[in-house]
């Protein structure tokens, strides 16, 4: 009965009862930390390359695309070796690279691409893609620069298409897009511009896939889907 009462050595125990339960809520919490700056480094990271990814589709859309309808008559080559003049400032190293299905997609629809351009029209912008350029960095001090390689494929280019009713039936009529690539049309005008009513500008309607990824680091990238009209 003297053993079985005898409380040598529970403070010893409580001790380490409180020791392991406080060991367990500092894991818990530098695990949690830990956890939240993975999750806010991961947003930073993204946020940057989805930023890229909409700074490549700008250029894509207002300089590529709009300054093909004024190179529109140049060969592939022509063409490229042009707009790595144009677009010196924007893309590093003149890493500009045009696919030659790119004029051919922007000036017909899907129906009239060639047998070779038809042989990827996936959303994976990365296959098969018909522009490709390294965005330019500033890099921070005592770092490289790490830019973004921006992906960009048309997998689709409509006729504009519209139902009229005649004799009390509708009748479906498709319209040749891209009536107008003078660019006016784009500009704005002030009230007295013209002295009748112009002809309004039937555009072609392009769905476009981009990707924008780290160069050094393909795992960091962002995807995103446009339905664009010139």
């Amino acid at each position: 009965m003297r053993i079985l009462h005898n409380e040598k050595g529970i403070a010893l125990i409580t001790s380490l009862m409180f020791t392991v339960l406080s060991l367990v809520m500092t894991m818990a919490l530098l695990s949690m930390i830990t956890a939240g700056m993975k999750s806010s480094g991961a947003m930073k990271r993204y946020k940057t390359t989805n930023e890229a990814a909409y700074g490549g589709m700008d250029i894509i859309l207002k300089d590529l695309i709009t300054a093909n309808f004024g190179h529109k008559d140049e060969t592939a080559s022509g063409y490229l070796a042009s707009m790595n003049g144009y677009l010196g400032n924007l893309v590093d190293n003149n890493s500009l690279t045009l696919s030659t299905c790119l004029q051919e997609k922007l000036k017909f629809p899907k129906s009239q691409w060639s047998a070779s351009c038809k042989t990827d029209v996936s959303l994976n912008a990365k296959s098969a893609f018909d522009v490709s350029f390294n965005l330019n960095a500033t890099p921070l001090p005592g770092q490289t620069a790490q830019p973004y390689t921006v992906y960009s494929k048309i997998v689709d280019t409509m006729d504009r298409k519209f139902v009229v009713f005649r004799n009390h039936s509708s009748i479906t009529i498709t319209q040749a897009g891209n009536s107008d690539t003078s660019t006016f049309a784009l500009e704005g005008g002030s009230t007295t511009d013209g002295a009748g009513v112009s002809v309004p500008h039937y555009p072609y309607m392009y769905r476009i896939e981009i990707q924008a990824e780290r160069a050094q680091n393909a795992l960091e990238k962002s995807k995103i889907s446009i339905q664009y009209a010139y």
